[in-house]
């Protein structure tokens, strides 16, 4: 089944790729909140981040974790769930903030902006977004005490 999902946003994609010429450009920045593009699909998704740079397949530890992600040059990266957006990566040379964090920052920066975690290990951070009207997380990867990624995702889908 998860198989069949990536077969059909494959070829979602290429039929987007043909029309790529009328696609927008991807934003350098995007929402200091991203949860509320958490859940679009292809083709809004399309309209507002244009084409990416690159289609990457990411192999879960089970079958059905398996990923399509698209990859953006300005940092970020969008991993699908079947047609709908369930996680937002923002890598090293992401410019902008999510939820006042930058990359970069340290975890003490990190806890004093968004509390306690909801759980904790040396090289992660975990937090949940409860204001949000679904389960929402981000986790905050840590290298050195600073902040090296963030994911906010979907933790329902």
């Amino acid at each position: 089944m998860k198989q069949r999902r990536l077969v059909l946003v494959l070829q979602a994609l290429v039929l987007a790729t043909s029309l790529s010429a009328q696609a927008p450009q991807a934003p350098a920045i995007i929402l200091d909140d991203p949860a509320p593009l958490l859940g679009l699909g292809l083709a809004e998704a399309w309209s507002r981040f244009g084409p990416p740079q690159k289609v990457l397949a990411i192999r879960g530890e089970a079958p059905w974790q398996d990923d399509v992600v698209f990859s953006y040059p300005s940092g970020y990266a969008l991993s699908w769930s079947g047609d709908r957006l369930w996680q937002i990566h923002f890598t090293p040379g992401y410019p902008g903030s999510i939820y006042g964090i930058f990359l970069g920052d340290g975890t003490d920066k990190l806890v004093s902006t968004l509390g306690t975690p909801y759980f904790s290990s040396e090289t992660s951070l975990v937090f949940r977004l409860a204001w949000k009207g679904f389960p929402v997380r981000l986790r905050a990867i840590l290298a050195g005490g600073k902040v090296t990624d963030l994911y906010v995702y979907r933790a329902d889908f």
